[in-house]
């Protein structure tokens, strides 16, 4: 008798609680649908709803598909829609500043639930930043470090990076077999960059290059890496908790986690000999400074005292290692790779911008300034139009106007709302580039205002801090590439290698491709 009681009794709170928890989700369902602040912008009200149906088309069923979705939300609703119950996403590119402001008056926050805010390995780093003043504090702290004169300062590392890269294009050719002269550009070119950020994080080089597959390894960490990103705006607690287990737990449950908890505690520990003055950038007995400054140099002498103590915690400084490791390499190797195979498939604009190229560097083995070279109208706009195909950052950054109500035509945002644009629509919106998806470097030359629509690196306070850098690596790199070598296209299909299929925070090929290789048949001849 006493079980059957215990039975009955146990039955009853579970199904209270049941009712209580199914009730809960019903009020909360009818408010957010009916009465919330953002209830009167358009958009399916399944979307307003629930965040699971974001989670259909980004993680399941379909994967890093919900960009493509919210494409076709626009259509059907107009340029402004509620995408989940918190989020604004609006497709106006002359709006776009207004969201990205900066300045007296502008603040403008970030979303927690868009990034990983929660995990120890992450939270330092300023893209992970919240909050508008501390992302402003951290990023003072090294903005001067990326400069355009500072950047202008260090370009002899940069060509003598790029030389050492088509030196071993040079040795490509002479292997022998089928595939003699193959160079996959995703790993030969993140490589490149990955040596270039590497040595100006820490004043050493992480020798990419002398690797058989180039910078495959890293790559392939970064691009699984970030693949978890989806998921952890989804369960931020699963990714977060995940990061922080203890590395041996870590191992076990996922190798990706494990790979990236290596990469970042190997950063922790040359950050921490550079915080403890153990790096080789020191004074010599006659006084003289040996070895090479670096950012985490700028940020540990902090001449003004820009930051506070606690803002130099070696465990913080990694976050924002990590970070520009990865953001220093995957875009910019991508966007040259993605740029050489247009110039190949088109051989016209290629052919345009080497005679272009001749008028400055005569003999395939010359360099000139960075300066020169930007100064040249083609190479500036194959290189603008390379970075819009490309797509870098695809997906929405939503910001919070935490100062003032946002108001898009009859619409007011109530501060407090995230709102957010996505660079990929914008840059493949035929009402401003007819033909969004063919690459032409003319429509740059033809018209000169349509620069106010490009938004490769991001507008506002937080815009792309390694901009100067990454535009230094591809003046420098494409130039020196295409004036030196004739390339063909090779098992490369533009549909799975080159254009942009899955949006993982960056824009991913099919998740199968292997990159973009082509095959090295020779040196340019000077007389041509």
């Amino acid at each position: 008798m006493q079980d059957l009681i215990l039975g009955y009794e146990v039955k009853h709170m579970v199904a209270l609680i049941s009712a209580l928890w199914t009730a809960y989700w019903v009020i909360v369902g009818v408010y957010r649908v009916y009465f919330h602040p953002l209830a009167k912008f358009p958009g399916p009200k399944l979307a307003a709803l629930t965040f699971w149906y974001e989670f259909y088309y980004e993680i399941y069923p379909h994967k890093f598909q919900y960009l493509w979705k919210i494409k076709q939300l626009h259509e059907e609703y107009g340029p402004i829609i509620r995408i989940n119950p918190y989020h604004i996403h609006i497709n106006d590119a002359d709006y776009f500043d207004k969201i990205y402001a900066s300045g007296v008056g502008h603040k403008r926050d970030r979303c927690s639930w868009s990034h990983h805010s929660g995990a120890k390995h992450w939270t330092g780093a300023m893209l992970e930043s919240m909050d508008h003043d501390l992302h402003k504090v951290r990023r003072n702290a090294v903005a001067g470090f990326f400069s355009k004169r500072s950047v202008q300062a260090l370009e002899g590392r940069v060509v003598e990076i790029v030389e050492k890269l088509l030196h071993r294009f040079r040795g490509e050719m002479d292997k022998k077999g089928p595939e003699a002269g193959v160079v996959n550009l995703n790993y030969a070119f993140a490589a490149m960059t990955m040596d270039v950020i590497s040595g100006y994080c820490f004043g050493e080089s992480m020798n990419s290059l002398d690797r058989a597959e180039y910078g495959k390894e890293w790559l392939d960490i970064l691009h699984q890496g970030v693949q978890m990103r989806p998921l952890g705006r989804q369960f931020p607690w699963l990714i977060n908790t995940l990061l922080d287990l203890p590395p041996w737990v870590v191992a076990k449950i996922s190798p990706v986690a494990e790979k990236m908890n290596a990469f970042n505690l190997n950063l922790l520990r040359k950050i921490e000999r550079i915080m403890r003055h153990e790096d080789e950038y020191r004074e010599d007995k006659d006084g003289n400074m040996k070895g090479t400054r670096t950012v985490f140099h700028e940020v540990r002498d902090d001449v003004g005292g820009k930051l506070p103590e606690e803002e130099k915690a070696p465990m913080r400084l990694m976050g924002d290692a990590s970070v520009l490791m990865g953001a220093g390499t995957e875009t910019t190797a991508r966007t040259l790779a993605v740029t050489t195979f247009y110039l190949l498939k088109h051989p016209d604009i290629g052919e345009k911008l080497r005679e272009e190229l001749k008028g400055v560097l005569p003999t395939k083995d010359v360099t000139v300034p960075l300066a020169k070279l930007e100064a040249l109208p083609y190479l500036s706009a194959v290189i603008t139009e390379g970075l819009r195909v490309a797509h870098g950052v695809s997906s929405r950054q939503p910001r919070i106007a935490t100062q003032e109500d946002l108001q898009y035509n009859q619409y007011t945002i109530p501060r407090g709302t995230p709102v957010m644009e996505s660079a990929y629509l914008l840059h493949t919106d035929s009402s401003i580039y007819p033909e969004p998806f063919t690459f032409r470097p003319e429509r740059w030359l033809e018209t000169p205002d349509l620069k106010k629509y490009w938004f490769a690196f991001g507008r506002g306070s937080r815009n792309c801090l390694g901009m100067n850098l990454a535009t230094s690596e591809l003046y420098i790199g494409l130039a020196m590439l295409w004036r030196r070598y004739k390339m063909e296209v090779f098992d490369t299909v533009e549909e799975r290698d080159v254009l942009t299929s899955h949006d993982c925070f960056i824009g991913m090929t099919d998740l199968k491709s292997e990159g973009i290789k082509v095959r090295i048949v020779g040196e340019v001849d000077d007389e041509e």
